[in-house]
């Protein structure tokens, strides 16, 4: 690239500097032409004032002045003939012109001619002829030319230095963009986004990935639009590779669910009738399609901003729950407060964030499970709470973990905060223990402006 700029710019020059020297030089070449003629002409006039009355009288001889090498002077008769001087023995076409009354310059072979008449324009006694060789104004305008190619020269390689620093200005940050776009297509896009700066680590010859400013407004505009585009890839990329973790952690305990159900019949002595099992067992798999389809949607799609009514949410959440909990002797208790205010965001993922909220209230909590939907200063607040001890002074329950620990709660809890903070939500641990509460606040409506004056 930077050898098309710079042989683009040097080319631009050379047409410019020919653009304005051809017409040049051809205008130097004209004026040394016509101030030859005017000295030919003036030269002519001034022998025609110092001849003699008659021409060519025997007692008065007429002489002609001396000139430089190469001019000649003649002077002829109104017959066109030769009176004396150097030039041709009869006249050509600027003497029949004079004749007439009129001076006249022209060119003649290799010669310029002026023809000046003697007497006046209604009585021509004679003719002046001075000729000199054409090649002296040819010659003059050549030592022109050649100084002319000195500034000419000059402003190419002027042109040339400006040509190689402004390709090297714009193929910078063009050379950064494509080795950008290059670390993108290796998947370096932590690099990208946060725009790196030179350092050891950058090879020679290379210029850092990222948005580096470069005094050019389109280029960094680019390059700007190449870093936003690089984080929104990563987050994207992030959320589709954790799929694989998110999901084996919500499906973990459907599948220990199913394994139970259908191992519950084949033990020893086992009264439980199959059917039940295998009726009990097709319910989870249908949870777990359930679960598996929310989270591949949730981790491709962008954040939906639809109204979210909790109310038919923890209906569902309510019959999940219910029979799990009351198969370990433990309550499910549901309360929605009044006068709740407007929220939004994806059904999907409010399933998911209290799936998970309650899978780890089950697991690692104790006694009555509480749900509760309230007014949290015009948001609406999700609370889920049970009766356990509470969570372990030094540990962070959204630490994402590739298993859950024993003191822990594993990758659920990160993955719901993801989620919630996803939908434009937040999640936290509003009371740490007793009775351990997270409480998750659901993003509000987008509030229109006020309406701008007419």
């Amino acid at each position: 690239m930077r050898r098309r700029i710079l042989r683009s710019t040097v080319l631009a020059v050379v047409c410019a500097v020919l653009l304005f020297a051809l017409p040049l030089a051809y205008a130097s070449l004209r004026l040394y032409e016509q101030d030859e003629e005017r000295e030919l002409r003036q030269l002519g006039e001034r022998v025609a004032v110092g001849l003699p009355v008659p021409l060519g009288h025997p007692g008065d001889p007429v002489e002609l002045p001396r000139t430089e090498a190469g001019t000649r002077i003649a002077v002829y008769g109104t017959d066109g003939r030769r009176v004396l001087g150097s030039g041709p023995g009869t006249g050509d076409g600027p003497v029949r012109t004079a004749v007439t009354g009129r001076a006249a310059t022209a060119r003649t072979g290799d010669r310029l001619v002026a023809a000046v008449p003697v007497g006046g324009s209604e009585h021509v006694r004679a003719v002046v002829r001075v000729a000199s060789p054409a090649a002296d104004p040819l010659r003059r305008a050549a030592l022109t030319w050649a100084g002319m190619t000195v500034p000419a020269a000059l402003a190419v390689g002027v042109g040339a230095l400006l040509a190689v620093r402004s390709s090297r200005r714009l193929a910078r940050p063009l050379e950064a963009l494509a080795a950008a776009a290059h670390d993108m297509e290796r998947e370096e896009l932590p690099a990208v986004a946060a725009g790196a700066t030179p350092s050891a680590a950058t090879p020679a010859g290379r210029s850092p990935s990222g948005p580096l400013p470069s005094g050019l407004p389109e280029a960094d505009a680019v390059a700007e639009a190449l870093a936003r585009a690089a984080e929104r890839i990563g987050v994207l990329l992030r959320r589709e590779r954790a799929f694989s973790a998110d999901a084996s952690h919500q499906l973990r305990t459907a599948l220990t669910g199913v394994r139970l159900e259908l191992e519950t019949p084949l033990a020893p002595g086992a009264r439980t009738d199959p059917y039940t099992a295998l009726r009990a067992a097709l319910q989870q798999v249908e949870r777990m399609e359930t679960t598996l389809t929310d989270l591949l949607a949730l981790a491709r799609d962008v954040p939906e901003r639809a109204p979210l009514d909790p109310a038919p949410l923890l209906d569902g959440i309510e019959r999940h729950w219910h029979g799990e909990l009351a198969a370990d002797g433990r309550r499910l208790r549901v309360v929605i407060e009044e006068d709740l205010p407007d929220a939004v965001g994806s059904e999907r993922a409010a399933r998911q964030v209290l799936d998970v909220l309650i899978a780890n209230a089950r697991t690692h909590g104790r006694g009555t499970v509480t749900v509760r939907v309230r007014d949290s200063s015009g948001v609406l607040a999700v609370d889920v709470e049970d009766e356990g001890g509470g969570i372990p002074d030094g540990t962070d329950p959204f630490s994402r973990r590739s298993h859950a620990t024993e003191d822990g709660h594993g990758i659920g809890l990160a993955l719901a905060r993801s989620l919630a903070e996803a939908e434009g939500g937040r999640l936290f641990v509003s009371r740490p223990r007793p009775h351990p509460r997270f409480t998750w606040l659901v993003a509000r409506p987008t509030t229109p402006g006020p309406p701008s004056p007419q």
